[in-house]
């Protein structure tokens, strides 16, 4: 069960972009992990435990 929201802004504890706040774009239920958007050009899938509500 998916534990972020699609719209979600959330900071990064896992490589790539460990420090990075993104957006949830979609959660991929076949992987089990979130597609994450950083910017225009970054976007990557991270799993519930490489992720953090962002505070801030």
């Amino acid at each position: 069960m998916a534990e972020f929201n699609t719209g979600d802004t959330v900071t990064i504890t896992g490589e790539p972009m460990n420090g990075s706040t993104g957006k949830i774009e979609v959660f991929d239920e076949e992987r089990g992990k979130y597609l994450v958007r950083v910017n225009d050009l970054a976007q990557h899938y991270y799993s519930a435990d490489e992720l953090e509500p962002y505070n801030g």
